[in-house]
């Protein structure tokens, strides 16, 4: 009966009601969870996961790259990023070209800092080969990301007003973040992985993964804090080893074609034009990490294999190349897929001066190498067919510093170690996207770039942003890096700089985090100028101030050693470019000093009285005065100087120079002093 009743209750219920009443139990959970979130960002939790921190200073507001957007893609890998310093107009200036640059590792410039990446000499040939069109070129390369981030990134670029994008990118698909063999993958497919990248911005899902963390932590799963001795390198990949067109390969390079394809389909209706970039390596002296046989060898035959094999490498070791083809040959007729053998045999055909040969044989090795750091000829492939598509350039590094490598073989001439250029290798890969941006007509109609000939080249390489101390940086960070897995099974020692060695202990102080770029620069800087090598000083400040143009101590710095050097044009060439930066006391006053020397005297007068809009320094304030009345003499003031020096003189009774001038003016014009 009492179920008759609530029926019939339920029947009666107005249906406008009913349905009000069934969207109100729908909308409660979202409702909850609306709340949550609310809560959570009142309290600030989490991780800022912004791309761009927002500053305002020098009356403007800047965005510049935030370290804390990391965590979308490295939750809990012992990694921190030190992203470009760059800064960008918050309201894009009229005119300006905005291009930013997206990829991991080499695109940061590593093992060089971002004043040795590609986008800083692209920056530099840019402003050269087109002075009258501004132009911005923003780094937002991160270490061990890869095409997810690009997508990630690139998409929410768009509110910033890019004229271009750049992609260095592909490397680091198997081991990188979310990558299909890394140890920060995240979810097991692509639709997962770019539904997690949207969920992590909401500060409730920002506190389920932690919890989730934690349980995981409970449960005894090891933290990231036990991988902090590895390499990042290490840390990512977990030694995982990838074969050639298993599934987890193919996975990877659909991953990758897909990614590509999103973005440039982002951009197409925005006609936001998209460089894609092959891929470079080290093809000529690195050996393949991993090598792998086939599966399901029988016994015989792998013994049989190794057996030729280890005979080859014997006769190889004793210069017998010819001899130990023949072996490798036959081992290859029993497992061609042996990423070590193909290696050996392009060693042996190199040295034989068959280099055509050669080349192939080094493209087979580094394809198989099983651990896979190294883009193969397939990823490269696939970036070289987006060349067709609407919107997108296609800018074939590797055929480039290939054909710029002796014998048309990519070695150690151009690339660091296994596949990051070295600052000579970046420098080129600058010069191959102005080269693709000019003949497309971006930036600027073609016939309006300057030359870009041997002689740009040479200027743009003589006055390159890099010092010994980066360069010996570098070199630190090469050693360190080559020292440990996977270049070696056990770490080797890596021996310590010896304490007299100021340089490269100042750069093993900055590989090892104990000091800042900037702070390597100006020490060094003060390095040099105690052994009076001036010029040597004044470079490591113009490095700086090529990096970190809105910092304004580093053209105080070089000014100060233009002038000390009697080179005043180049101080005041410094100083007024930092006046743009941020006025300061001690730029204007040795502007109005400079003028007063080279008798510009209505000049110096104009800065001697801007010294008045700044605080007032009592420690320089009577000096000041002196030099303005000085200026005001010798543009045939007196009257000016005379109150000047009066004022001066009572407000600083201790100051001797200008009670001496005011008796010597008084005196020439027949006074007395009072």
């Amino acid at each position: 009966m009492k179920k008759k009743e609530r029926q019939a209750a339920l029947r009666a219920i107005d249906p406008r009601r009913k349905r009000l009443f069934t969207l109100l139990l729908v909308a409660l959970p979202f409702l909850f969870l609306g709340l949550i979130e609310l809560f959570l960002r009142t309290i600030d939790f989490g991780p800022d996961l912004a791309l761009f921190a927002r500053e305002h200073w020098a009356g403007r507001d800047w965005y510049t790259l935030n370290p804390g957007c990391k965590d979308r893609y490295f939750s809990r890998t012992s990694f921190t990023p030190d992203p470009s310093p760059e800064y960008l107009a918050a309201e894009k200036p009229a005119g300006t070209f905005r291009i930013f640059c997206l990829g991991g590792s080499t695109t940061v410039g590593y093992p060089y800092w971002y004043n040795g990446a590609f986008p800083a000499f692209l920056r530099d040939r840019l402003k050269a080969l087109c002075p009258d069109r501004p132009v911005e070129v923003i780094n937002l390369g991160m270490t061990a990301t890869n095409s997810y981030t690009v997508l990630d990134i690139g998409r929410e670029l768009f509110r910033y007003q890019p004229d271009l994008l750049i992609v260095y990118d592909g490397h680091n698909e198997f081991y990188g973040a979310l990558g299909v063999a890394s140890r920060a993958r995240l979810a097991p497919s692509r639709s997962l992985n770019l539904l997690y990248l949207r969920l992590v911005h909401w500060r409730t899902f920002q506190l389920v993964r932690e919890v989730i963390h934690r349980l995981r932590g409970l449960a005894g799963q090891p933290a990231a804090t036990e991988l902090n001795q590895a390499t990042l390198m290490e840390q990512v990949a977990g030694r995982r080893t990838v074969v050639q067109g298993s599934r987890l390969y193919r996975q990877a390079l659909d991953i990758f074609q897909q990614n590509m394809e999103d973005l440039a389909a982002a951009c197409r209706p925005r006609h936001i034009p998209v460089i894609f970039s092959t891929q470079a390596c080290n093809l000529r002296q690195q050996a393949p990490f991993v090598s792998e046989h086939a599966a399901g060898m029988a016994p015989e035959m792998l013994r049989s294999f190794q057996s030729l094999y280890q005979s080859g490498c014997d006769l190889q070791a004793r210069g017998q190349a010819d001899s130990a083809l023949v072996r490798f040959h036959a081992a290859a007729a029993l497992d061609s897929g042996y990423a070590d053998l193909h290696f050996r045999i392009a060693a042996c055909l190199d040295g034989a001066g068959r280099a055509r040969e050669a080349e192939s044989e080094y493209r087979r090795a580094r394809d198989l190498d099983a651990l896979r750091f190294r883009t193969d000829s397939r990823f490269n492939a696939a970036i070289r067919a987006m060349a067709g598509r609407e919107g997108c350039l296609m800018a074939d590094i590797e055929a480039f510093l290939r054909a710029a490598s002796p014998d048309s073989l990519i070695g150690r001439n151009l690339i660091s170690e296994h596949l990051h250029p070295t600052a000579f290798g970046q420098f080129l890969m600058a010069r191959e996207y102005a080269r693709i941006m000019q003949r497309q007509g971006l930036l600027a109609p073609a016939g309006r770039w300057g030359r870009d000939d041997a002689g740009v080249d040479s200027l743009l390489w003589q006055n390159r942003p890099l010092t010994p101390v980066d360069e010996y940086m570098a070199a630190r960070k090469i050693e360190f890096l080559t020292a440990r897995w996977p270049f070696h099974t056990q770490p080797l020692r890596v021996t310590p700089v010896p304490a007299t060695d100021t340089l490269r202990m100042l750069a093993d102080q900055a590989v090892h985090n104990q000091i800042g770029w900037v702070t390597v620069h100006e020490r060094a800087a003060a390095y040099y100028l105690q052994r009076g090598e001036r010029p040597e000083a004044a470079r490591e400040y113009a490095s700086v101030i090529n990096q970190l143009p809105h910092q304004v101590v580093p053209y105080l710095n070089l000014a100060k050693i233009h002038y000390d050097d009697g080179n005043f044009s180049k101080a005041e060439t410094v100083l007024l470019a930092s006046l743009q930066v941020e006025p300061t006391r001690v730029a204007t006053r040795v502007l109005g000093d400079i003028c007063l020397k080279e008798r510009r005297i209505a000049d110096a007068i104009r800065y001697y009285e801007a010294l008045a809009r700044f605080p007032e320094d009592p420690a320089t304030a009577a000096d000041n005065a002196y030099m303005l009345a000085l200026a005001y003499l010798a543009s045939g003031k007196p009257e000016a100087a005379v109150e000047l020096l009066e004022r001066t003189s009572r407000r600083f009774p201790a100051y001797e120079p200008a009670r001496a001038l005011l008796a010597r003016v008084q005196k020439q014009a027949g006074k007395t002093l009072r």
